[in-house]
């Protein structure tokens, strides 16, 4: 069957009563020239009346579903390859509180954003898990290839007795200490804690 409906750009879907296509099978093309297929999942009316956004529902054969949000800016052509099967529009849709999904996405970002400075670039894997022994009681950074850790900076070879750079002996003391002791558990694990 040939298309139902064609509109170019967020103005002419919200002028052509967008929100009575929920459910419709819709073909879109980006400015990008990707093509994106699916269901009319949900609608994001802006100011002046115009859409901002859709997302569509894509079914897989799995069973699964797949949401594509497309922002209405980078919409270049819409069409419409077949209308709803119900008139989804008096369907229930439940509320989703905006702000909720705004403060959990920051949230999920401050923690992705966390956890990559977590990970070395370019370091060895013995300099990661020295990091990581570390990191479980004291608050340790990377600059570069070392270790920041209380004021003291530990050097590669990342070795407790003489990689450990600082001016408080007793920082470096306690720093060394606690290499040590996470080494040696490390070490005692990986032999299936045989001594």
């Amino acid at each position: 069957r040939g298309p139902v409906d064609r509109a170019r750009g967020g103005g002419a879907m919200a002028q052509m009563g967008i929100e009575g296509m929920l459910g419709a099978q819709l073909r879109i093309v980006t400015t990008f020239g990707e093509e994106i297929e699916g269901e009319l999942f949900c609608v994001d009316i802006g100011s002046g009346n115009s859409v901002s956004s859709v997302v569509l529902c894509q079914r897989l054969d799995t069973g699964h579903v797949n949401y594509k949000w497309i922002k209405a800016n980078i919409i270049r052509e819409v069409t419409a390859t077949a209308g709803p099967t119900t008139n989804a529009a008096d369907e229930f849709q439940p509320h989703v509180d905006l702000r909720q999904v705004d403060a959990l996405a920051k949230k999920l970002e401050e923690s992705a954003a966390a956890e990559a400075k977590r990970l070395g670039v370019g370091v060895s894997e013995h300099a990661q898990e020295v990091f990581d022994a570390l990191s479980k009681t004291m608050e340790a950074t990377w600059e570069g290839e070392d270790i920041k850790v209380l004021g003291v900076c530990i050097k590669k070879p990342y070795d407790p007795v003489w990689n450990i750079i600082g001016s408080d002996e007793k920082v470096v003391e306690r720093v060394a200490k606690v290499l040590q002791s996470e080494l040696a558990r490390k070490k005692k694990n990986a032999g299936g804690g045989k001594g």
